[in-house]
Formats: C-alpha cells, structure tokens, sequence
C-alpha cells in the first residue's frame, strides 16, 4: 500500500448505532497501516481519521463493518496556513444521443440530436440509470502538492473490443488531466491532455487504483476533465487479435471514462444530512450511489 510523505485527515459518516458499532468500526482500523489517529463521534456518526493512508483503503475497510460508509471530505493537516482544497471527479461513460426533441428539455441541446453522431452523456432521460465506473479525490497537502487516490473497475476486455476472455492482463488504461471539462464527447471535446495522472492495469476482476502525490496546485485542474482512456497497446492489441476488428474502428463509447473535476468539501466542510436537489438524506443519496455502480 502507497502512503504520502505528510498526514492528511478525512471525514466518514458512517452509520452507527450502538457502542458495539463504535467497536466495529474501531476494529476495521485499529491496525491499517499509515493511520496515526482516528475519532469516532457515534452521537454525529462521524469518522474522522489522520494518516497517510488512501481514503480508498479506509472506505472498504469501514465499509466490511457492512455499516453504510459515506466520505465527508479530506483537508491537509500539518499547514495550517493551507487553504483547504479537495476536489473529487465521478467517472462515468457516455449515454446516448437523444432521439427526439421531447427527450430533452433544453432547446439548445434538442436542435443537437438531428446533427451531433456522438454520445452526449447525461442530458436523457437514462440519466438516472448511468452507471459509475470509478471515482477519483484529490486534496491539497502542501503548496505545489496534491494526493490523488484513484479508484475504477472498468469493463472487462472482451465486452468492449479490447480482447478476449484470456486477455485481461493484457488490458491497460491511460489516467490524465484534460484540457476542458466538455464531457460530451470525450477524448475529441475534452481535448489534449494537460497533465498525466499514470496508467492503470487491472485485476481478473476488472479493478485497479492509482494512489500517488502530484506535482501541481489543485486550483488549477478544476473544471477540466479527468479521463481513463483504452490505451493505444490495448487497441491496436485487440485489432491484431479479435478477427471481428471492425468493432475496435468505432466510436470510443465504453473504452473511455470521465468526469468533471468539481471542488468537494474538505473534513468538517460538509455538515448536510439532506440533499437540497432531491430532498433524500445523505443515507438515501449513498444507496443510490451504491447501486449506480457498475
């Protein structure tokens, strides 16, 4: 497990009960590598642990307590005199075009369905049923210093031409900043990559993570996009490989991930228990989240 060079604090709700939760959850950190203290507040059903441990590794471990698990925020804590900044991107694929003016409610973006032959993702009525295929945090630790913790579980190869069902080792992913967060049509609107995040390889399973610091100020890749995209190995792997190589001539949709980087709360930046878009309570919104997953 990778750690970072300072101590960093982020936030859970968790939802507890009963002392014996508080001892459950105890527990599923006591001995996690990196974690220098953690805080437990079973009246707020709030976490709060400080380390260098990868928020990612202390969900699942928070969430084997089989315990709703939610993350609050992530804030430095050693510069005091650092601004917090946290910022998260949801990395989603494309959804299809919409087929009739009435799918829409926007006019501007209906005129666009008689012209535009790529994927315009989020603008239909499907929206509700778009999966999630990872999650990425980032949070300023120090000036010119960002963590980045990466999560994805992507499609396995043979079900998006990349190979076949012996061909997951062989399946590799590009992570990067890009240069706009126009998510329409990725890589063409998201346009050049402005700064790479690392590639990723993924397990039988279709899971893999990038947990690394960054040379950067986060300020700065706010609103651009981040992107996993299907490696140019794994594409011209695939042509060589599937003798249906027609498939791998199409559209990008299902070999390429993204999201918009959005400024998230920091620890103790995010005090909400109710959602003001949907009325649902923080609980509600995680379980929605949860079976959004793909």
């Amino acid at each position: 497990m990778s750690l970072t060079t300072v101590n960093f604090k982020t936030e859970f709700a968790v939802d507890m009960t009963c002392q014996n939760c508080v001892e459950a959850v105890s527990g599923a950190l006591r001995n996690i590598p990196g974690i220098e203290r953690y805080d437990i507040d079973l009246e707020k059903k709030q976490v709060v642990v400080t380390g260098k441990t990868p928020p990612s590794q202390l969900l699942s471990a928070l969430k084997s307590t089989n315990r709703q698990v939610i993350v609050r925020g992530t804030s430095s804590t050693d510069n005091k005199d650092l601004p917090i900044q946290a910022a998260v991107a949801i990395l989603e694929s494309p959804l299809p075009l919409p087929t009739q003016t009435a799918s829409t409610r926007n006019p501007i973006l209906a005129g666009l369905a008689e012209t535009a032959q790529k994927p315009l993702p989020g603008m239909t009525e499907e929206e509700d049923s778009q999966k999630v295929f990872g999650i990425c945090r980032f949070v300023q630790i120090a000036p010119k210093t960002v963590v980045m913790d990466l999560t994805v579980r992507l499609p396995h190869a043979s079900r998006v031409g990349l190979g076949t069902a012996d061909d997951a080792s062989n399946t590799s992913y590009n992570a990067y900043i890009s240069s706009t967060g126009n998510i329409i049509n990725p890589p063409t609107t998201t346009g050049k990559p402005y700064y790479p995040l690392g590639s990723i390889c993924l397990d039988k399973d279709g899971y893999g993570d990038i947990f690394k610091e960054l040379d950067g100020e986060l300020w700065e890749w706010i609103g651009r996009g981040c992107v996993i995209e299907a490696s140019n190995q794994a594409v011209t792997f695939a042509t060589s490989t599937i003798p249906d190589s027609n498939q791998n001539e199409q559209s990008p949709l299902r070999r390429i991930f993204a999201g918009v980087i959005a400024r998230s709360a920091g620890a103790w930046g995010n005090d909400k228990t109710v959602c003001a878009c949907s009325g649902k309570t923080m609980w509600e919104e995680g379980r929605v989240m949860e079976q959004k997953k793909f």
